[in-house]
C-alpha cells in the first residue's frame, strides 16, 4: 500500500510539475514595441509577403557603412527639424518617432546593402543640467557601425544614434 500511494504521489508531483509549464497562472511577460496598443494595425490578418532570398554566401558587406556621411545626414535632419521648434513634453514622444523615421530613411536611401538600421532618437528639455545618453548593444567590431549627432537650442536638445548590423 505504501509502495502504491508513493508512485501515485510521484505521478501526481510529476503532473503538476509538467502542468505548471502551461498553466494560465503562470506570470505573463510583458514585451516592449515602440508602437503604442492604439496605434497598432487593426487588421491583424494582412501580412507582409515574404521575400524570397537564395544563398549568396557572402560573409563580407559589399560596402562598408561610411560612418562620415551619416553623421552628416543626422546633424542636418536634427538641425533642420528643430531649430524653430519649443519643448512640449507631450509633443516630444511623437517628434522623436519621427525623427527617427526621416533618419532612417535618407540612411537607407545610402544602399547599403545587407545592413540592418536602427535609429535612437532623444529629445529633451534644456534646463540648467547635465544629460548624458549611453547604449549598450553587442557588435561586430568589423562590420557593424554607429554614428551619432546632437543638436542643442534654447528650449531644447535632440540626440540621434544610428547603428548598423550587418546580416549574412
Amino acid at each position: 500500500d505504501n509502495l502504491v500511494r508513493s508512485s501515485s504521489m510521484a505521478d501526481t508531483s510529476a503532473i503538476s510539475r509538467a502542468s505548471s509549464l502551461f498553466s494560465v497562472s503562470q506570470r505573463i511577460i510583458k514585451s516592449t514595441s515602440q508602437i503604442e496598443h492604439h496605434e497598432a494595425p487593426m487588421d491583424r490578418t494582412a501580412k507582409r509577403p515574404r521575400t524570397p532570398l537564395e544563398n549568396t554566401y557572402r560573409m563580407e558587406p559589399p560596402k562598408i557603412f561610411a560612418v562620415k556621411p551619416v553623421e552628416d545626414i543626422i546633424n542636418s535632419v536634427l538641425e533642420e527639424q528643430l531649430e524653430d521648434e519649443k519643448y512640449d513634453a507631450r509633443s516630444s514622444k511623437q517628434m522623436s518617432k519621427t525623427l527617427s523615421t526621416i533618419i532612417t530613411n535618407r540612411v537607407k536611401a545610402l544602399n547599403f546593402e545587407r545592413y540592418k538600421i536602427v535609429t535612437i532618437v532623444t529629445v529633451g528639455e534644456v534646463s540648467d543640467q547635465g544629460v548624458r545618453v549611453g547604449s549598450r548593444c553587442i557588435m561586430d567590431q568589423e562590420k557593424d557601425r554607429h554614428a551619432s549627432g546632437s543638436y542643442k537650442n534654447s528650449s531644447l536638445f535632440g540626440v540621434a544614434t544610428v547603428y548598423a548590423f550587418y546580416y549574412e
